[in-house]
């Protein structure tokens, strides 16, 4: 069955020590299986975190746009809305392990090709933009497949918990691999970078090699009686049952349409024009958010099964969000930016890593991977942020337009607060 692994790692512990685990910040480490998959996320989480600066700053490098770093951002994120939703059909279909594998090689090949146009000196904006689109059509099939994985490979009430510690995985990284990006461009150039990023996928796929877990007979039987069409009506059929869901994508929206972009676009913008800080030092504000994301992921992951009221929960993280978002849009000293920077980077995972550990426990296991792949449909829409983002701060400047950004966020959320009372009940 889907939790095989899970129950009998599970049931491998001692009955007390078991209990005792679920209330401990890391128990999901426990299972093996899970954690080969943390593992990888952790080299995954890295190398994305080293591209979220680089992508941006090569960008402005080779056109000083802020338009166009907007767009290559907004390139990442389309294939989302394109396949996002086919993307969790397959999920559920096939086998969960063999389609993470096939998108980290992309990944992986995406990330040598950049590196060897830039050092033969060929490198040319649409070539940005090609390997872009290739590398987010990748991790539009990673995410669900990744995400419905995890609950076969731990018991139901350590949901929340691998769900966090994933989360945790990509924070630390965020610190490390910002940092670490920064570093290397202060002494290197993109092209040493993405060699860099390239040899951290090579241990991403050596540890996923590693997951024992494979589909049930059961499960590969029931997938075959039934056509990728049917499921996928199945999938939106599931969503228009359960109106929760369908608000808590909703509320998702906000924060991918208006929130997001402030990571690719706005943070390298305002660093090197607004605060004169440079490639090293836009590396070191990515950091920032990190510290707080990191700190935000492991609260759920040590409280997350335990939280009452969920849905205010939730309203409040966005909110607060939006708060930090404003407080760095103004920020003209470090003092200001760092507590802003940190505050963003809690309240924007803390609400994902609940989020995502709320609607894996709501749904039946047959149809995790496809209601996850819904959330590509949010994800889908980040270029519209990242484009308008890109226009504004081309227009009134980097700070103005994460004002107006983050202003409109702030305000979306408190309407839904006030108007859709399903949300407020959530717990």
């Amino acid at each position: 069955m889907a939790q095989e692994v899970a129950v009998r790692d599970a049931a491998a512990l001692p009955p007390d020590t078991a209990a005792q685990a679920k209330f401990k910040t890391f128990h999901s480490l426990r299972y093996r299986d899970y954690r080969f998959l943390w593992l990888g996320q952790v080299g995954a989480a890295a190398s994305l975190w080293m591209e979220q600066l680089a992508r941006p700053l090569l960008m402005l490098s080779l056109t000083d746009s802020a338009f166009l770093v907007g767009l290559v951002t907004a390139t990442r994120m389309v294939p989302m809305l394109l396949v996002g939703i086919w993307a969790g059909v397959i999920a559920d279909r096939a086998d969960k392990r063999q389609i993470l594998l096939v998108t980290k090689s992309v990944t992986l090949l995406t990330h040598l090709t950049t590196a060897a146009v830039i050092l033969t000196g060929v490198i040319e904006p649409w070539m940005v933009f090609v390997t872009t689109f290739i590398g987010g059509s990748a991790m539009a099939f990673d995410q669900p497949a990744r995400q419905s994985l995890i609950p076969r490979l731990v018991p139901r009430e350590s949901i929340a918990n691998a769900v966090a510690l994933n989360s945790a995985a990509m924070n630390v990284m965020r610190i490390a691999g910002a940092s670490a990006a920064g570093l290397v461009l202060a002494v290197f150039d993109y092209g040493e970078l993405y060699l860099l990023q390239s040899l951290i996928y090579v241990g991403v796929l050596a540890s996923l090699f590693q997951i024992n877990f494979r589909r049930s007979e059961q499960d590969s039987t029931r997938r075959q009686q039934t056509s990728a069409l049917a499921d996928l009506r199945e999938g939106f059929a599931a969503v228009r049952r359960d109106s929760v869901i369908l608000y808590v994508l909703g509320l998702s929206l906000i924060l991918f349409v208006w929130g997001f972009p402030y990571q690719t676009v706005f943070v390298p913008l305002i660093a090197k024009r607004a605060l004169e800080l440079g490639d090293a030092g836009a590396g070191l504000l990515v950091a920032l958010t990190g510290a707080g994301a990191l700190l935000g992921s492991l609260t759920i992951a040590t409280a997350g099964d335990t939280l009452g009221r969920r849905g205010l929960v939730m309203l409040g993280q966005i909110a607060l969000f939006s708060l930090g978002l404003l407080l760095f849009s103004r920020a003209e000293v470090l003092l200001l930016v760092v507590p802003a920077l940190l505050l963003t980077g809690a309240m924007q995972t803390s609400f994902m890593s609940l989020n995502n550990a709320f609607v894996l426990g709501r749904t039946p296991p047959e149809l995790q991977g496809r209601i996850m792949s819904l959330f590509s449909l949010d994800r889908g829409l980040i270029p519209l942020g990242a484009t308008v983002g890109g226009l504004l701060a081309e227009a009134l400047g980097p700070q103005d337009a994460l004002t107006i950004m983050a202003s409109i966020c702030l305000a979306c959320t408190l309407l839904v607060a006030a108007f859709v009372p399903t949300i407020r009940r959530i717990h």
